[in-house]
């Protein structure tokens, strides 16, 4: 285990791994992924938005007027904020919007657990009933926690300003002038 004896990660080593994770092109994987997440999960909600505020309902965290105003809401945001990190204008500030909508989702997810709320389909990114055997990757449960964590990390990559670096309109590094002569 690194650090606990004395002989863990050298501080340079440390440093060139964060700088690897928050390299341009590292940046950009995680604005592509996050953005097809979201503009994947917000099409079924966008033309079943009755059948996704029965979803939303099943996780009792507010009432019915909650569920539907959260129904009709949320996939719109989510189709918004998937296309501003897909084309680039404002993806920090995208990058945010998505990292509070992960928190929020995983506070409501542990909330369901704590409870013991059974919800077999999360409404993440389908509206659709399983038709399959119940599976741990489908409702609400430590996989979408874990997985919405590591998403809600790619979220706070993105949104979090990068040191010594402006940006260019696409969310990439801007060129830099060449030097003078």
């Amino acid at each position: 285990m690194a650090r606990l004896d004395g002989r863990g990660l050298r501080h340079e080593d440390g440093n060139r791994a964060v700088s690897a994770l928050r390299h341009p092109r590292a940046i950009l994987v995680y604005r592509l992924v996050l953005a097809a997440m979201f503009l994947y999960a917000c099409y079924d909600k966008i033309l079943a938005p009755a059948t996704f505020a029965k979803i939303v309902y099943q996780w009792q965290v507010g009432g019915p007027v909650f569920s539907n105003l959260v129904a009709v809401v949320l996939p719109w945001v989510e189709l918004i904020v998937g296309l501003l990190l897909l084309f680039g204008p404002w993806t920090r500030e995208a990058g945010l919007v998505v990292g509070g909508l992960l928190l929020s989702f995983n506070l409501a997810a542990v909330s369901v657990l704590a409870r013991g709320i059974d919800v077999e389909n999360c409404g993440c990114t389908s509206v659709k009933a399983s038709a399959t055997e119940r599976s741990p990757f489908r409702g609400v449960g430590w996989f979408l926690l874990a997985r919405n964590t590591v998403l809600l990390l790619a979220a706070l990559a993105v949104a979090l300003p990068r040191p010594y670096e402006s940006e260019g309109p696409s969310g990439l590094p801007a060129p830099t002038p060449a030097p003078a002569p």
